[in-house]
């Protein structure tokens, strides 16, 4: 993907940071970071604090909803009416234009929708439910990921300029957890289901390719390309373990041992630098990880859960988009910079930061 210079992407899935592959340590926060950059973070939050993280998943049962959140600079930017289940997944701005992916709910059903400017547009007529994942415009082409239910299980689903074509067949269960665009090539990484374990696998355009062999349950969750080299990042359940791994062209990298759960979740290159971003976790508590060539550095001490969805760097600093739970046992979505957490929301209700964005500033 041919990126304007003057703007730095990461989808729910895409990571990068500008930092010597001899260091993992955080540098110090600059006060002039907010005058740089514009910064966009998609993701979604409850409209009730009933509940905290620990049970939420019988939210729906008690009429708990998310809603679609965007916020700039800190700043919340309500997308939806606080009635509607709504989520978003990505954020993409180009030429001005502020792109979210996410869903709706509308009957019983999700409809795959996405926010340009605020003005939504929804994609699929919710008869089947359907997400979108991620939203990249390159140019004058919009390309977004996302899945709809089939007659029995999800198929991956690629938009172009509101063209829809299916990646699978729906004979399998299947999942489309990042793509990325490469001189007009759409990568996809997920996993499929092939009869009892999930095989890691990418997809270019449209053409499948296992990472993993099927012995063991493989999940990729992103992708990114550079100079021709796919570099996937996800985690694999070996004996038990979840180990965090990289696939630089298909071979494999341990990140984590296996002594601890670990997922890498999101994956960008720089110059033959990689960077990725996830959680390890320790004394039963999930830790914020960053990997800067296979070096893991932990964000969060671990005194509470702590995920991260995204990472991306500007003029050496580095941005992570995530969520961390509270002492009141409920998410925050939350931004760190340089180490530094700035949250998103109050902690009264579970938020989550899915994806971030950063645009420099016209005029500084």
């Amino acid at each position: 993907m041919n990126l304007n210079p003057i703007q730095i992407i990461i989808t729910a899935l895409f990571a990068t940071l500008f930092l010597s592959c001899n260091t993992s340590k955080i540098p110090i926060a600059k006060d002039k970071i907010s005058n740089e950059v514009d910064i966009y973070v998609a993701g979604y939050e409850y409209n009730d604090s009933k509940f905290e993280s620990s049970i939420e998943e019988i939210a729906d049962e008690v009429g708990m909803k998310h809603v679609a959140k965007l916020w700039k600079n800190g700043k919340n930017i309500d997308l939806e009416e606080k009635e509607h289940y709504s989520d978003a997944n990505s954020v993409f701005v180009h030429n001005n234009d502020i792109y979210v992916g996410g869903s709706i709910m509308s009957g019983e059903e999700y409809v795959a929708a996405i926010w340009k400017n605020g003005k939504i547009q929804k994609l699929t007529d919710g008869k089947k439910t359907a997400h979108i994942q991620s939203i990249i415009v390159d140019d004058k082409t919009i390309y977004i990921l996302g899945e709809q239910f089939g007659d029995a299980h999800y198929i991956v689903k690629v938009w172009k300029n509101g063209v829809s074509s299916n990646i699978t067949d729906g004979k399998n269960d299947t999942d489309g957890n990042s793509f990325y665009v490469d001189k007009g090539n759409v990568y996809i990484c997920g996993n499929e289901n092939n009869g009892s374990k999930s095989v890691a696998k990418v997809w270019k355009n449209g053409t499948p390719k296992s990472l993993t062999n099927g012995l063991n349950n493989a999940y990729a969750l992103s992708v990114f390309v550079e100079n021709g080299n796919v570099y996937v990042a996800g985690y694999e359940i070996e004996n038990d373990k979840y180990i965090a791994k990289l696939w630089k062209n298909g071979k494999v990298q341990n990140l984590s041992d296996g002594t601890n759960y670990s997922v890498a979740s999101s994956v960008f290159v720089k110059k033959g630098n990689v960077y990725v971003v996830g959680n390890e976790s320790t004394n039963q508590k999930r830790v914020l990880k960053l990997w800067i060539n296979g070096k893991g550095t932990n964000i969060t001490d671990g005194t509470n859960n702590a995920d991260a969805n995204a990472v991306v760097v500007h003029n050496n600093n580095i941005y992570i988009a995530g969520y961390e739970e509270n002492d009141g046992d409920r998410y925050v979505a939350k931004l760190w910079i340089n180490g530094v957490a700035k949250n998103l929301t109050d902690g009264t209700k579970n938020a989550y930061a899915e994806s971030v964005f950063l645009a420099e500033k016209k005029n500084k």
